[in-house]
């Protein structure tokens, strides 16, 4: 639940962040066109003041040579080329894009081509306003020519600069955002990966302290029957088994966690192993266990001898523990490809699918009664996983309820080498 409200709102935090930059983005937008339609009307007026005085000399000259006014030659045109000539030799360029419309037909124009004849037109007639089409602002209004027919001049301004300035300030934001959300989920699953490190310890210290609870509290109980003095002599041998045997669990525990701290602390020197030494040195180590052993003698991997020892001996065990039907434990060894595969399987009461997940947590019992009648303390798959990771790989479990579990480890081929049985 705190995983889901955590990231429901590094979600609102990105969220946020996009309707904020968004909000800027079309601000600045708004801004950068005010100040370009302001500009646009200013050169719309210039250009109808200029275009205005061009038609009023185009029919001055036009009468004093006696044409007819009907306007049946092109004076729109005429007009239109003089005053973007004359406005570039005074200027040196033209000051703005200009069609001039007569009786709906664009009679001249030198607009950009991305203007489209139809906005042209749509701009003529709304004379009001200021329309914008694509990335160009377009403004209309009426000559007052002498001809008797109308003329309406549009006048285009560019606005890409406003769509530029969006833009940009767009992308900048959304870099930003990216990195802001990327830093909020970095730290969400930091503090995620905390909050389960906190958790497994804490409850590691609880499960520990539980495990010590027991033999404790037998270690006190029999010596203080002892400390009295009237046990008889059976009653104080049974007392003495027992001390030894709890004495004998925490020494086993204190061993195996200082195991698994030194493992955790420092690195492992890998070299080449036989296994079939190694399966040896687990049968020797468990008298009263019958393993299976079958192993190439040519079967070498990179790995530590006693170290490889103690994790078969370890997943031997515990399938002894399991009861197999066959009365056996069997480790094989076989080639695949460029590892050797090890496997240690029996034919026991086997795994709920459930508990497969934490097999390798410390403290961790899929029959906590047996786990105890048996002597384990929970920690001896979790040194496992800890010295399969030091070589490189990891524990693979495969089981069945009243089938059986087969534990797989994969590990790299080794240089044949000359090595003490």
């Amino acid at each position: 639940m705190k995983r889901k409200s955590m990231y429901t709102a590094v979600l609102a935090l990105s969220l946020a962040l996009g309707l904020a930059g968004s909000g800027l983005a079309c601000r600045t937008f708004r801004e950068r066109l005010d100040a370009l339609e302001e500009q646009a009307v200013l050169q719309h007026q210039r250009s109808i003041c200029g275009l205005e005085d061009a038609f009023a000399a185009e029919y001055d000259t036009r009468r004093s040579a006696g044409y007819l006014r009907n306007g049946a030659d092109p004076v729109c045109a005429r007009v239109g080329q003089a005053y973007t000539r004359g406005q570039r030799l005074i200027l040196g360029s033209s000051t703005a894009a200009f069609a001039l419309v007569r009786e709906d037909d664009v009679a001249y124009s030198c607009l950009p081509e991305s203007v489209a004849a139809a906005d042209v037109q749509q701009a003529a007639a709304a004379t009001e306003g200021i329309l914008l089409r694509g990335r160009t602002l377009l403004l209309g209004g009426v000559l007052n020519t002498p001809y008797s027919y109308p003329v309406t001049v549009v006048t285009a301004a560019d606005a890409s600069g406003a769509f530029a300035a969006r833009d940009q300030l767009l992308y900048s934001w959304l870099a930003v955002q990216a990195v802001i959300t990327l830093a909020a989920l970095a730290a969400a699953y930091q503090y995620e990966r905390l909050q389960e490190l906190n958790a497994r310890q804490s409850r590691f210290v609880a499960d520990l302290t539980h495990e010590l609870k027991t033999p404790l509290t037998s270690l006190i109980g029999y010596a203080d029957l002892l400390r009295g003095g009237t046990l008889d002599a059976e009653r104080r041998r049974t007392a003495a088994d027992a001390l030894y045997h709890e004495s004998a669990r925490l020494e086993s525990l204190s061993q195996q966690l200082l195991a698994l701290n030194d493992l955790q602390a420092d690195g492992v020197a890998l070299r080449p192993v036989r296994v079939a030494a190694a399966f040896a040195d687990a049968a020797r180590s468990l008298p009263d266990v019958v393993l299976d052993c079958d192993a190439p003698a040519e079967a070498v991997v990179l790995a530590d001898r006693v170290l490889l020892a103690d994790l078969v001996r370890n997943l031997a065990l515990n399938g002894w523990h399991a009861g197999p039907k066959d009365g056996a434990v069997h480790l094989r060894c076989t080639d695949a490809g460029e590892c050797w595969r090890l496997t240690v399987q029996d034919a026991g009461c086997g795994i709920p699918a459930e508990a497969l997940p934490h097999l390798t947590e410390p403290f961790y019992r899929v029959d906590k009664a047996r786990a105890r009648a048996n002597g384990g303390s929970g920690v001896g798959l979790a040194l496992c996983a800890q010295i399969a990771a030091a070589f490189g790989t990891q524990l693979d479990f495969v089981s069945r309820v009243g089938e059986g579990t087969t534990v797989t480890i994969l590990l790299k081929k080794g240089a044949a080498e000359h090595e003490e049985a």
